[in-house]
């Protein structure tokens, strides 16, 4: 008897590993481990919850479907419910464990409406995880997604932790199909593969207008790599990318110990409730200038700034207030935070302090 396609036998082997990897150390006597799988109908989505639905049970792993509705387009509800529908009727999945999470989304969101329907995505995922007891958020973007995103970090000059992209298993998303082949034997799993998966299984996946749509930063970024991929005769770049994410994510990692062992040995364990929070110059400032610009932005979160508009600028200004000195002013960071120098002591507090 034939096997299943090979797209399909890759899907599942990368769930397969993605769930080993996720509950390699659970204890039995907490449960039967459970997970919440995000699907929106396309065909990334429905080749995770078609790849879930045949490896889960094989590992007693309980699976949850959410089916995310943003309202942001007129047909948004009948394609949530045909998603449902392709879970229940050909995936197998009991229809008590099936549900559409309706969500508003702020279209007029200063991130942007892309920034926020992904914002009030995960809020609803995690929600429904949290509800359930379940220990993962399970994702479905591949490896052409973590390509999107790598080449749009670099386009903010941003650091090793952003170009290392979306992490196959952190803060509780597990993100299976970005399992690279040192894991996975013929991984990642590409869009191209989730097509031929959905082919493979006769499921009819949705395609999202907004996937076309130029406004949107990702799918800009997603032309120009096909551009690139053309105009340099460089058709592996995708997974080229996709390598240089794993490497910087092994650097961000080793950096970000090591930050957290200097901080810990300079300053004692960040206290969160301190506010305004006062930092020594003088400790901070013999950081490794690539452990201090860290250390920094560790603080400044901590203490309330808003990490996703905390871009390298903000940084910069605050690192000079330690090792080049000479009188400036306060520095506003996102978040209705300042940074002041007061004679030997770096402070963060709200914006009235410290002026």
């Amino acid at each position: 008897m034939p096997g299943p396609h090979p797209a399909v036998a890759l899907t599942r082997l990368a769930v397969r590993h993605g769930l080993r990897r996720a509950f390699a150390r659970h204890n039995p006597r907490h449960g039967v481990p459970r997970v919440v799988v995000g699907v929106s109908g396309g065909a990334d989505s429905l080749a995770l919850a078609a790849a879930l639905a045949f490896e889960a049970p094989k590992q007693d792993v309980e699976v949850d479907v959410v089916i995310v509705d943003h309202g942001l387009q007129k047909a948004s509800a009948e394609v949530a419910a045909r998603a449902a529908n392709a879970c229940t009727e050909q995936l197998g999945y009991a229809p008590e464990r099936v549900r559409v999470v309706r969500v508003e989304v702020d279209a007029l969101s200063a991130d942007g409406p892309e920034a926020a329907a992904r914002i009030a995505r995960h809020e609803a995922l995690l929600s429904v995880a949290d509800e359930v007891g379940a220990a993962r958020v399970v994702l479905a973007h591949t490896a052409d997604d973590q390509a999107e995103q790598v080449l749009l970090a670099l386009l903010r000059g941003s650091g090793t932790t952003a170009l290392a992209g979306m992490r196959p298993d952190r803060d509780g998303l597990l993100r299976p199909f970005l399992l690279g082949s040192d894991v996975v034997p013929g991984g990642p799993v590409t869009r191209e593969h989730t097509e031929a998966a959905c082919v493979a299984l006769d499921l009819e996946p949705w395609h999202d207008p907004h996937n076309d749509d130029l406004r949107y930063a990702r799918v800009r970024a997603r032309r120009a790599l096909g551009l690139l991929e053309r105009d340099l005769d460089a058709p592996t770049l995708r997974r080229s990318l996709f390598r240089s994410a794993a490497a910087a994510g092994r650097d961000a990692d080793l950096l970000t110990r090591l930050t957290d062992e200097a901080l810990t040995r300079l300053t004692g364990t960040p206290d969160e409730t301190q506010w305004p929070a006062h930092w020594p110059v003088e400790a901070l400032g013999t950081l490794d200038p690539a452990l201090r610009i860290r250390a920094l932005r560790r603080l400044l979160v901590l203490h309330g700034a808003r990490s996703s508009e905390l871009a390298q600028h903000h940084l910069a200004d605050v690192e000079r207030l330690l090792v080049a000195w000479h009188g400036q002013g306060p520095i506003d960071v996102p978040g209705n935070v300042v940074v002041s120098r007061i004679g030997g002591e770096v402070v963060i507090g709200p914006r009235n302090v410290g002026q």
